[in-house]
């Protein structure tokens, strides 16, 4: 099954004599007003009948399976069967999937903000794990996935998702801006992010910034700064000329720099440059695609 749509193109990966397009990814930007909560939607399809890939961590995922049949295996070692729509926390370490395809999945990235004003409820709870997304947002969204189902070109897609989520957020909580602004600039622009930096520039205690960066970005800030430290590095790798180039100063040597490398993008840095994985390859492309995203989407 493939999203049947003239707008623009497909990114897509080959894989062998299966054809250039066995798997493919889509990206469109959200509405203006949704774009403070949301940092991309994305179409992936793969038209095998499996689908085994790794993913970087991330920030929180809605993910709705319109074709396939899935699950998560995430860095501690536990496997959750997927619901048809998938509400995925923030991941502390890369994250496997498998899917029995042919695949078609609508999916939104959910910024740190997107989450407080969207789910409310603490973030870290859903940290490396998924939920049930009907149980968090109610039956709206299967009535957005039957109508995917019956409908899936992208430009509808996203229409469609656009009033869903604008519906949600119609009575949504209040999402800190002063601090996700602060948090979000924090990690993108250091390569290796201070938590005391973090700490001084939001005035408030250190235990209160704890509080915060759980409570909105599902970790302490100690192993936020790793996640994106690492992802930084991983995007950098794409292009430096070796692994001194992409960690600069803020790993202690090469050993250290494999270690976190491996854990939060789930390749080995030869891997990475070798052979990346088709999500990563699709993943690492989408900055050619869309220019506008957010920076934390940009590093993650």
């Amino acid at each position: 099954m493939g999203c049947t749509d003239d707008e623009g193109s497909w990114t897509d990966v080959g894989n062998g004599e299966l054809g250039s397009s066995a798997i493919g990814l889509r990206y469109f930007a959200p509405a203006p007003d949704l774009r403070r909560y949301l940092s991309a939607y994305y179409v992936f399809r793969a038209d095998l009948p499996f689908v085994s890939d790794m993913v970087r961590a991330d920030m929180a995922q809605l993910r709705f399976m319109i074709s396939g049949l899935g699950s998560y295996g995430f860095a501690d070692g536990r496997s959750l069967a997927a619901p048809e729509i998938t509400l995925l926390g923030p991941t502390t370490g890369a994250t496997r999937f498998d899917v029995a395809g042919p695949v078609l999945v609508f999916g939104v990235g959910i910024l740190p903000a997107g989450w407080a004003a969207l789910v409310e409820d603490d973030a870290s709870r859903f940290a490396d794990s998924l939920v049930d997304a009907v149980d968090v947002f109610g039956g709206m969204l299967e009535d957005a996935l039957d109508a995917m189902r019956f409908d899936n070109r992208g430009s509808r897609m996203v229409h469609m998702v656009d009033a869903v989520m604008r519906g949600l957020l119609t009575d949504a909580a209040d999402a800190a801006y002063w601090f996700t602004e602060l948090a979000d600039k924090w990690l993108t622009e250091d390569a290796s992010p201070s938590v005391d930096a973090l700490v001084r520039q939001a005035g408030v205690s250190a235990r209160q910034v704890e509080r915060l960066t759980r409570r909105i970005y599902g970790a302490p800030p100690k192993l936020l700064a790793r996640k994106y430290r690492a992802l930084r590095a991983a995007t950098r790798f794409a292009d430096a000329s070796g692994w001194a180039d992409a960690a600069g100063d803020a790993f202690y040597d090469q050993s250290h720099f494999i270690r976190e490398f491996k854990h939060f993008n789930g390749q080995t840095p030869s891997q990475f440059r070798r052979a990346p994985t088709p999500v990563t390859r699709l993943t690492l492309a989408r900055r050619k695609l869309i220019g506008s995203l957010p920076r934390l989407a940009l590093v993650s």
